[in-house]
This record gives C-alpha cells, sequence and structure tokens, in this order.
C-alpha cells in the first residue's frame, strides 16, 4: 500500500549497521525498507527503540534469507514470505510486536480456513467486459472520479488515496493505475505500486463500486496491471488483501497468484486492524 505522506523516513549509519525505516504512524507500525549490518543485535535494539520512541505497536521487516536465523535469534518471527521481492531474491517478512495485543488475531483460523477453500477452486481468465464499458489508464482529470470511488468504497484507508493532492504526485509515477468506465463513469479501480529499486510491484488500493460488484471487472483489471509490470520488466507481483475479504483473496488466487502467509493487524483499514494476506505471483 502506498507509504502515506509526510511520514519520517529514518536512516541510520553507524559502525555496525545501516537502516532505511517508514514510520507509519495511522497503521502504528514501522517498515524496514533497507539495511545493513554487522551486528544484528544492534540493528533490532536500534529499530525497537525507534519505534518505542514513536508509540509504534508492530515491525514489519523483509529480510534477506541469509539473515533469517540472526533476525529469528532476535526475536523475529516470520509471517510470510515473497519471492523474487529483491531483485529475484525472496524476502522473508519477520515481524516483532511491541504490544501484544497487536500480535493476537481472533479470527485467523477461521481465514487459513477460508484460504483452504478458495485455494481448492478453479483458475479463472477474466471475462469480456459488459457493452458500455471499457479499460482505461487514469490520468490526472481522472482525480475526481478516483478519489470519489475511494470515499465510497474505504471509510479509513492507510494512505491518502481520497486526496487529490496525494493521487496527483504518484499517478504514474510510483503508482500504475487502471480502471473500468461505464459510459464515463469509472465504477472499478486499482493500482500498481512499483518498487524500481527492488524490482517487485504491489498491487494496491483495489475498488469497486457496490453497484458494480459480482461483474469480475477486478479479475481484468488486474491482469491489465500485470501486462503494463511485465511490459516494464516488473517481475515479481504481489498484493496484500485484507483476510477478511473472501472476493478478493478469490481473484487472487484464480489469476495465478500463490498464498503465502497473513500478516497479523497490519495495517488500519476502514475502522479497524486488519489481518492481511500474502499473494505471491512471480514471473521469473
Amino acid at each position: 500500500m502506498f507509504a502515506p505522506q509526510k511520514q519520517p523516513v529514518i536512516f541510520k549509519e553507524s559502525k555496525d549497521f545501516t537502516v532505511n525505516m517508514l514510520i507509519d504512524d495511522f497503521s502504528k507500525r514501522a517498515w524496514v525498507s533497507d539495511y545493513a549490518y554487522g551486528n544484528a543485535g544492534s540493528l533490532t535494539r536500534f529499530i525497537t527503540d525507534t519505534c518505542t520512541a514513536y508509540g509504534l505497536e508492530k515491525i514489519i521487516f523483509p529480510a534477506r534469507e541469509e539473515h533469517y536465523y540472526d533476525l529469528k535469534r532476535q526475536g523475529f518471527a516470520m509471517e510470510g514470505w515473497i519471492d523474487g521481492y529483491l531483485n529475484g531474491c525472496t524476502a522473508y517478512f519477520l515481524t516483532a510486536y511491541l504490544d501484544d495485543r497487536r500480535a493476537r488475531s481472533a479470527s485467523l483460523h477461521k481465514y487459513l480456513e477460508q484460504i483452504q477453500h478458495i485455494t481448492g477452486r478453479s483458475k479463472q481468465n477474466p471475462a469480456p467486459l459488459p457493452p458500455d464499458h471499457k479499460f482505461c489508464t487514469p490520468s490526472t482529470r481522472d482525480i475526481p472520479a478516483l478519489t470519489s470511488v475511494f470515499k465510497q468504497v474505504f471509510a479509513t484507508y492507510p494512505s491518502p488515496v481520497d486526496q487529490p493532492d496525494y493521487l496527483t504526485a504518484v499517478l504514474g509515477k510510483t503508482a500504475l493505475f487502471k480502471a473500468v468506465k461505464h459510459g464515463q463513469s469509472i465504477v472499478s479501480v486499482a493500482a500498481a505500486e512499483v518498487n524500481w529499486t527492488n524490482g517487485n510491484a504491489e498491487i494496491t488500493n483495489c475498488a469497486t463500486l457496490p453497484a458494480s460488484r459480482g461483474a469480475g471487472f477486478m479479475l481484468g483489471i488486474i491482469s491489465e496491471l500485470e501486462k503494463e509490470c511485465l511490459g516494464k520488466g516488473i517481475k515479481c507481483l504481489y498484493s496484500l488483501a485484507r483476510a477478511s475479504s473472501y472476493g478478493m483473496n478469490l481473484v487472487f488466487h484464480r489469476l495465478g497468484y500463490r498464498f503465502r502467509g497473513t500478516l497479523i493487524n497490519n495495517c488500519h483499514i476502514s475502522g479497524g486492524y486488519e489481518d492481511m494476506n500474502i499473494w505471491v505471483k512471480y514471473c521469473c
């Protein structure tokens, strides 16, 4: 999901480690974006102390394979992984919690049973769009329509997609958008947030107006985003789908994405913290 604007990015370099991490006040979490270390203990102490100072509850640390056991010994645990996330290398999504309540999900068992049911269903290609509907690449003139869709679909969201200035800053740059229009109105939309440095893209901001749901638009939109990402050399595609959303998890399974774990109470959406399922398609 897009990083909210004006949030601190912490950079620290010492003789024992270097680290970059995003401080996400809205979801009370930190996300380690880059790191190197000679002393794993010094690195994780700095991360934990910084998160405590900011009043955060969760640390998300996408780690390289060679660092997995070092970081586990420092108290981190794996909640999932993404194939190809680091320029073709797997990233192991390690987490640590500064508030034990954040680490518990009363619904996780139910969500995992739901995943078993979903992954037992068949794959499915996108169906042709109905008459008077078409795919489009939104431009800046579509921003009012996009913000309207997001406001109608999400009560709260981890990034300010309902703010025109924010969409202007990311549209077509760090975020590639595709949508379905009915006539001249956008009724369904999604985006690929591209990390050009690491060669991955997150499929995110999937939203369909209530009156247009059930027509399979998201299958087609995500397929269009995949084509654009692959055309730009981005081979690692992934999404963090709300574990509570049967429909979105089914969409990713039907498109050939593979389930790779669940991030517990990961971000604040629609009024509360949500468990997020990791879905990955690595076109190696």
